[in-house]
């Protein structure tokens, strides 16, 4: 982000499984920097960006708990092999900010906490592609 103003420009509705398997919709505020132009939406800390399920799932199944979350074993294999694969940048970028800003984060810190960092920081790895049609 540039550091321009963010002004509100509508929302969307954006669905998330909760622990217990219940499907919640939340709706989510796009926020439109006046300087650059660039669509944001606003984030609440149960969002894992580009993730079904909240973060609290997210987090008890990196952490070994996932008998406490209610997920098929193929989700819990691929949520495991997405932290697996994402981690060591998540780390990387959590240095950088360290490095370059000097924020600080807990050895300790919860998932959510890197995620966030990351995101706020532009410097998430999209996954997704956007393919235009002729």
């Amino acid at each position: 982000m540039c550091g321009g103003t963010l002004e509100v420009t509508g929302s969307r509705v954006r669905k998330v499984i909760d622990s217990d398997g219940t499907t919640r919709k939340l709706v989510i505020r796009r926020l439109r920097c006046k300087r650059c132009g660039r669509l944001h939406h606003e984030l609440p800390d149960i969002i894992i960006p580009y993730k079904r399920h909240c973060a609290q799932t997210i987090e008890r199944i990196i952490s070994g708990r996932s008998a406490e979350v209610c997920c098929e074993e193929s989700t819990i294999r691929r949520i495991k092999a997405w932290w697996a694969a994402s981690r060591l940048y998540f780390e990387s970028v959590l240095v950088s900010l360290w490095e370059k800003l000097g924020i600080v984060f807990s050895p300790s810190a919860a998932p959510r906490e890197i995620v966030r960092a990351v995101a706020n920081a532009h410097l998430w790895v999209h996954t997704r592609s956007a393919f235009l049609s002729g």
